[in-house]
C-alpha cells in the first residue's frame, strides 16, 4: 500500500479545544468504504468546497458493532490502515479515527452532537446514510439530527441509498459475499477488486523450496472475510502483476492460529522483502485444503498456478 495521502489524520476530537476552522463533515464506521460510503464522502467533499468549509469525516475504532459484540462479531471488510489510507485518497482534509469506549457509548444523542459535532468539529454541514445511528442505546439517527439541525445551525443531508440490483449496498452483504466467495458481487458493491495490504515479512522459504516462491504478507488481524487460493493482481511499486494469492492457515504445513497471505508473482523476479503490497482478490479458485504430501500440495500449487494464467489471459483487458 502506498503511503498515507495528504490529508490530516487525527486520533480524539478535543470538546474544550475544537477544530476552530468549520466544516462539512461524514460521519459512520465505513467499513469497506463501499459505493454507498464513497457517495457520502464525495458529496461532503463538494458541499464544504462550495461552502469554502474543511471537509472532514469521523469514523471508528473500533467499529461500534465489533465493540458490543465482541468475539461474536463477524470480520471487519479493512484493517485500520487500509481504511483510513482509502477515506484520505477522496479529497479529504481531516479524517478523525475516535477510539471508541464506554465513555463514548453512554454518551446521550444530545451530548454527542453538542459535544462532538458542534464544540470539537465546528460542524456547519453534515452528511450520513438513512440507517445511521449514534448515542447511547442508539437514540439519535437521522430524524433526530434533522429535529436539531436548524437550533444547532448546521445544514443535513440525509444520502440516498446505492442500491446492487434491488438490493441496498451494505457492508453486510458485501461481506456475506465474500465468505461464499463471490468476489464478481462483492467487487461491483465496493466499486473495485477487494484488497488485501500489507507488508512482507520473512518466511519458512517452504515455497521456494517447492519451485515456487512465495511472499508472506503479514496482514495485521486476526480474523478476515476470505479464505481459500485467488487469481489476484499485486501492486509492487505502483506496477501491477498478475498473481496466485493463498488466503488461509496453511493445513498441509504448519496449522497457523492466524491466517497468513501468500503470494505468487507470475512474471516477477526481485527481492520483496520489507514492502508493502496491494493485493487485489479477483477470482476464486479453490477452497483452501490439506494435502497428504508435500508432493501432492506441490502439484496443486502447480494446477492453481495455471489455472490463474489461463484467467488472467482470458480478461478483457490482456
Amino acid at each position: 500500500m502506498s503511503p498515507l495521502p495528504r490529508c490530516n489524520i487525527h486520533h480524539k476530537v478535543s470538546t474544550d479545544r475544537g477544530f476552530e476552522e468549520p466544516c462539512g463533515l461524514a460521519i459512520g464506521s465505513f467499513d469497506g468504504v463501499h459505493l454507498g460510503h464513497q457517495a457520502i464522502v464525495k458529496g461532503v467533499v463538494e458541499q464544504s468546497r462550495r461552502m469554502g468549509i474543511k471537509a472532514r469525516l469521523l469514523t471508528f475504532y473500533p467499529r461500534p458493532g465489533e465493540y458490543f459484540a465482541g468475539d461474536k462479531i463477524l470480520p471487519s471488510l479493512m484493517n485500520w490502515r487500509e481504511k483510513v489510507c482509502f477515506l484520505a485518497s477522496l479529497g479529504l482534509d481531516d479524517v478523525i479515527c475516535m477510539p471508541f469506549n464506554r465513555r463514548l457509548s453512554q454518551l446521550t444523542a444530545e451530548a454527542f452532537v453538542q459535544e462532538i459535532l458542534l464544540s470539537g468539529l465546528n460542524a456547519k454541514y453534515l452528511s450520513v446514510g438513512e440507517d445511521f445511528h449514534f448515542g447511547a442505546n442508539r437514540s439519535g439517527n437521522a430524524g433526530f439530527l434533522k429535529q436539531v439541525s436548524h437550533t444547532a445551525g448546521f445544514q443535513l443531508d440525509i444520502a440516498a441509498t446505492c442500491t446492487d440490483g434491488d438490493e441496498r449496498i451494505s457492508s453486510t452483504r458485501i461481506r456475506e459475499a465474500l465468505l461464499k466467495g463471490d468476489l464478481s458481487s462483492a467487487s461491483r458493491m465496493l466499486g473495485r477488486p477487494y484488497r488485501l495490504s500489507g507488508k512482507v515479512v520473512q518466511g519458512n522459504q517452504l515455497g521456494r523450496t517447492l519451485g515456487v516462491p512465495t511472499a508472506n504478507v503479514h496482514l495485521r488481524r486476526s480474523r478476515l472475510c476470505v479464505k481459500g487460493v485467488f487469481c489476484a493482481r499485486v501492486l509492487v511499486s505502483g506496477v501491477a502483476y498478475a498473481a496466485v494469492a493463498n488466503v488461509g492457515y496453511r493445513p498441509t504445513v504448519d496449522k497457523r492460529d492466524k491466517p497468513l497471505l501468500e503470494v505468487h508473482l507470475l512474471d516477477y523476479d526481485g527481492d520483496l522483502y520489507g514492502q508493502r503490497l496491494d493485493v487485489d482478490l479477483l477470482f476464486k479458485l479453490r477452497e483452501e485444503r490439506s494435502f497428504d504430501s508435500l508432493q501432492s500440495l506441490k502439484l496443486q500449487i502447480f494446477r492453481d498456478i495455471d489455472e490463474a494464467k489461463s484467467w488472467h489471459q482470458n480478461q478483457p483487458d490482456n
